[in-house]
């Protein structure tokens, strides 16, 4: 059984982008998967498709062979916990602490506001050194913090699948090398991570699969 699989999917375009158009597609546990295009509106209208972020003109996604229906909002939560997403669409509460965004799904799952921080969320917090913000809101953060702050939320779920747009525009250059060990070890505990980068040398060297997307077509090989 696949993580995810696309059946005769289209997606509209965006900006300068083809959109998707009867595509087929399917992700393994395992895989990482990097997407090369001459869109980049393309590559990251597809990782928002994936993230159920937005709904198909036609075709069927399913996750781990169940379909996902598009028309509740409710019946999308499931299985957004089980996607982390790094992207440009990713937002915090605004009126809400940075703790209290790490915590958000957890607070909705276990019903209970009276969650301590993990061990895992303490420990990337601690990796990017952040600890000393989490008692502040999304606005009191400087833009380059509050991505950092979104990666982690999502970096402390319990995910299946790690999308990640343009992974050095929210950790930088300098910070790549320690995006990459993170990566390494969510492969090695069986998880699945596709991403879109400009950096060349991040792509080459972290990537056992290329999805190409060209002209509204999709097409995916193993290197």
């Amino acid at each position: 059984m696949y993580l995810i699989e696309l059946s005769d999917y289209s997606l509209s375009a965006t900006g300068s982008g083809s959109g998707l158009n009867n595509i087929n597609f399917s992700l393994s546990n395992g895989d990482v998967c990097s997407i090369q295009t001459d869109s980049t509106n393309d590559a990251c209208d597809f990782l928002k498709a994936l993230a159920t972020l937005s709904r198909p003109i036609n075709g069927t996604y399913r996750f781990q062979g169940e379909t996902i229906c598009f028309s509740d909002y409710r019946e999308l939560l499931p299985f957004k916990k089980r996607i982390g997403y790094i992207g440009q669409d990713a937002a915090m509460i605004s009126n809400r602490t940075i703790r209290e965004n790490l915590l958000y799904m957890r607070y909705y799952f276990e019903n209970s506001l009276l969650l301590p921080m993990d061990e895992n969320a303490m420990r990337f917090c601690s990796i990017f050194n952040f600890l000393d913000k989490l008692d502040k809101r999304p606005g009191e953060l400087r833009p380059v913090d509050l991505r950092v702050a979104i990666a982690i939320r999502e970096l402390t779920k319990s995910f299946d699948v790690l999308l990640c747009e343009r992974p050095e525009n929210f950790f930088g250059h300098n910070r790549l090398d320690i995006f990459k060990e993170i990566c390494e070890d969510i492969v090695a505990s069986g998880h699945t991570i596709v991403f879109f980068s400009h950096d060349q040398s991040f792509m080459e060297t972290c990537s056992n699969r290329k999805i190409m997307i060209s002209n509204g077509t999709l097409t995916a090989a193993h290197i």
